[in-house]
């Protein structure tokens, strides 16, 4: 989050994890609150179920061996007689069940109404200061616990957050970057083409003809710029509808054609090593869009009577092409990076730095692979991996090409 990425955006980031972490939080003390809740309920339930029946035990043993006197029998926590009671504050409701009540002397009771009358106890009781105070302590944990999870899940939702924003940002500055980048690419022919005409509108060691010579030159450069860009931009977010059939040998034969005289230009010598048709789910226009700068960035470091060569093949599912070239390799520093926009590492020659971005955005939009093999002074190898049609369907789309 340094460098090129927008003030605004930081903001935005700082206040978007902020929410994110208030929310994480909030969800995770609702969820634990639930399961407290929860929790709590079931030991609650299994302490009522325990005194319900000591005192159900206790009231047989009453009916059946006689009970002290007094309207209620006390008794432990083993059902054991203690003696009668009175009710003094709490009343004997005479409906059959088990409640607590409290006790000015005893404290809270567990009672269970017998709905008796005559000589018999009209109620059992136990003391239940121990199971009520033994609830209320896991009650407190159980709050305890559940503040200090909401607490904790505020940092650490804002870590995460991080981690989930990143993305988020390593995009917004990698856009930055180019943004920049491209900036500054156009800016150059800009100030070589506004030099040129203050030049030759003041005479000062310009003609007229060399400075629009100069003009169409870098206008040039600016249109070929342009038109990279807008390839790059189409790589990225162009929308598939379906998938598009194109057969790869009969496209690398096209580009090499079309690069040829580039080629000779530069003492190139270009080769096409395609033994079979090979039909890719990709169109014939993305296809070229992809082999062209790949093999134009191949002649342009390539040495004079050097070689480049195209082959295409299948395998399994998959098609393949390779373009290799006989230039001054790739140095091992700058290998990770060359599919980046606007990087041309220490070896650049002319160019914009676009072409292996380019391919590395429509293969990655088809699922594909692209990898480079490259060994200073012994040349380079790109070798793309595209998804691939039926050799059937090959055959087919081969043959609706020819005349």
């Amino acid at each position: 989050m340094t460098g090129l990425v927008p003030e605004s955006h930081r903001r935005l980031l700082r206040r978007s994890r902020w929410r994110i972490a208030v929310f994480g939080a909030f969800i995770l003390t609702l969820g634990l609150t639930l399961l407290s809740a929860g929790a709590y309920a079931v030991v609650q339930k299994r302490m009522y179920i325990h005194l319900e029946e000591t005192l159900v035990r206790a009231a047989h043993r009453a009916r059946e061996s006689g009970a002290p006197a007094g309207p209620v029998l006390l008794v432990d926590e083993r059902g054991r007689w203690l003696g009668g009671l009175s009710p003094a504050e709490w009343t004997v409701e005479g409906r059959p069940g088990m409640r607590i009540v409290e006790d000015p002397v005893l404290g809270p009771l567990a009672l269970l109404e017998l709905g008796s009358a005559g000589g018999e106890p009209q109620a059992v009781a136990t003391l239940a200061q121990r199971e009520i105070r033994s609830a209320n302590d896991f009650l407190r944990v159980l709050i305890a616990m559940t503040l200090v999870g909401g607490v904790i899940g505020l940092p650490i939702g804002y870590a995460l957050a991080g981690l989930a924003l990143r993305p988020i940002s390593e995009a917004v500055r990698e856009r930055s970057e180019f943004v920049a980048l491209a900036s500054h690419q156009l800016r150059t022919p800009l100030s070589v083409i506004r030099t040129s005409a203050e030049l030759a509108k003041t005479g000062k060691g310009v003609s007229p003809d060399e400075a629009l010579a100069t003009i169409l030159g870098q206008a040039e450069r600016m249109e070929t710029l342009a038109a990279r860009l807008t390839a790059l931009a189409r790589a990225e977010t162009k929308v598939e509808e379906g998938h598009g059939q194109g057969d790869l040998v009969d496209t690398a034969e096209t580009v090499v054609a079309a690069l040829a005289p580039a080629a000779a230009q530069a003492g190139v010598t270009l080769d096409v090593d395609a033994p079979r048709p090979v039909g890719t789910r990709l169109g014939t226009d993305e296809l070229t869009d992809l082999l062209t700068p790949l093999v134009e960035n191949a002649i342009r470091f390539s040495p004079r009577r050097g070689n480049v060569t195209v082959r295409v093949l299948p395998d399994g599912g998959n098609a393949i092409a390779e373009v290799a070239d006989q230039g001054p390799g790739i140095a091992p520093e700058d290998l990770p990076h060359v599919s980046r926009p606007f990087f041309q590492g220490r070896r650049a020659r002319g160019g914009f730095g676009l072409g292996l971005a380019i391919a590395q955005a429509i293969v990655d939009r088809h699922r594909g692979r692209l990898s480079i093999v490259s060994t200073p002074g012994h040349g380079t190898t790109v070798r793309v991996i595209l998804p691939g049609l039926p050799q059937s369907a090959s055959s087919t789309l081969t043959n609706s090409h020819k005349p």
